[in-house]
């Protein structure tokens, strides 16, 4: 299973989604507030690397994984 992800296409930023993460939850709901203008979708995190730049994601269970 690939990790999923939510993304900004104005801003080319995201957030790892870590859905038994209630941390993370959180971090997503803040992330779709501070881009509710803008066009927001969710992906394979394959899809966004190298193109998009990921966003400080506290709720995360392997951080390693964003910095890859």
């Amino acid at each position: 299973m690939s990790l999923r992800c939510r993304a900004c296409i104005k801003c080319k930023t995201y957030i790892i989604i870590h859905a038994a993460n209630p941390i993370n939850q959180i971090e997503i709901k803040n992330f779709e507030r501070k881009h509710t203008s803008h066009t927001i979708v969710t992906m394979d995190l394959n899809e966004v690397k190298g193109i998009y730049s990921s966003i400080a994601n506290n709720g995360s269970a392997k951080p390693s994984e964003e910095n890859d």
